[in-house]
């Protein structure tokens, strides 16, 4: 019985850890970009992007060769024709267009739209049906004030950290091209992650279907990458004085490869506005490393931004672990709502 509860609990814990720790991997990978990007170096973003596709893609085909053998049913035509648009969504649409924009607009302002998107998951999640939401119940208000929340104080951090930085961001027709590639790509990151769901529910093997949504996308980004970066010596690795191919391996590796397998595996277990919501974390586990491991001074409004986020994210989760007890309730055919506290970890 003791052991049973354990794995239980454990089970329960593993969705709001592994997200935790996703959006700590990107954390550390935006630090580490932020001296390989540099302009000085010459290294093209684009060209990044692609090579930590193709650790990912590797890494992600080994899995599913050795994880996913004798649970991989064939893919239909229908789940293929999902993952090629899925892997457009995610990776030219969402990753390219992010790293593109920061051609035209500055990285905060790229920042503050990436605090959006569970904002945006939530609005498209309810109006598809895909999420409870009652706006005149507890847990409807928590779902509501949890994202608006989140995100503002996310969007604090974000400004308040960077008021006194010199933006070098273009104007006029530049910075209105920039903010629709951000704009592209938070709405095709937000449909991505509603594509998962009904995806994921009807092919049971993870790792495969991570791999195939990987091989369409990065497909896709190599050949969008080939027509950009004509120039041989843009694809050349820089090993002396940089950090260009640690950055290709971790990101390849942690941040795309396993944070895509642990996404899509979230999705299917707790729907997307929960995979999204902990977005704003980003911004927090940046404000820490900067602080504490690279002696940039707090600030108080910083600090506030922080609870912002943590006050938020918490009643978004509480309103989601209440629908989870409903829907094991209605699964169990109990006429009372479960109240077994060990299966949902208190924030």
């Amino acid at each position: 019985m003791a052991g049973s509860g354990l794995g239980s609990a454990v089970e329960a814990a593993a969705p709001y850890l592994v997200m935790t720790l996703r959006q700590l991997a990107l954390s550390v990978l935006l630090v580490i970009l932020q001296s390989v990007l540099d302009p000085s170096l010459g290294v093209s973003a684009v060209v990044m992007v692609v090579y930590q596709q193709l650790v990912s893609l590797l890494l992600l085909c080994s899995l599913a060769l050795l994880f996913d053998r004798g649970k991989r049913p064939k893919p239909s035509s229908q789940i293929l024709s999902w993952a090629f648009f899925i892997g457009f969504l995610q990776i030219p649409v969402g990753e390219l267009m992010f790293t593109a924009s920061l051609r035209y607009i500055t990285a905060t302002f790229q920042s503050v739209a990436m605090n959006l998107i569970p904002a945006v998951v939530f609005v498209l999640a309810v109006a598809c049906r895909q999420e409870r939401f009652r706006s005149c119940s507890a847990r409807g208000q928590a779902k509501l004030w949890g994202v608006l929340v989140s995100t503002a104080g996310a969007t604090f951090v974000v400004v308040s950290s960077s008021r006194d930085d010199d933006p070098s961001a273009g104007s006029g027709e530049g910075h209105f091209v920039g903010s629709l590639m951000v704009g592209l790509a938070v709405l095709g990151v937000a449909f991505a992650n509603l594509f998962v769901e009904r995806v994921a529910v009807k092919y049971p093997a993870d790792l495969t279907l991570a791999a195939i949504m990987n091989l369409f996308g990065t497909l896709q980004t190599l050949i969008v990458a080939a027509l950009i970066e004509r120039n041989p010596s843009s694809w050349r690795i820089k090993l002396a004085g940089s950090l260009q191919l640690l950055a290709i391996l971790y990101g390849g590796t942690v941040v795309t490869g396993l944070s895509y397998l642990a996404l899509n595996w979230c999705v299917r277990k707790k729907g997307p506005v929960f995979a999204t919501a902990f977005s704003p974390l980003l911004v927090i586990f940046s404000f820490l490393i900067q602080t504490l491991v690279l002696g940039v001074a707090a600030k108080h409004e910083s600090f506030i931004g922080s609870v912002l986020v943590v006050g938020g994210l918490y009643l978004l989760l509480w309103a989601k672990s209440k629908d989870h007890k409903i829907e094991r309730m209605d699964v169990g055919g109990q006429s009372h709502l479960l109240e077994d506290s060990s299966a949902e970890p208190m924030l």
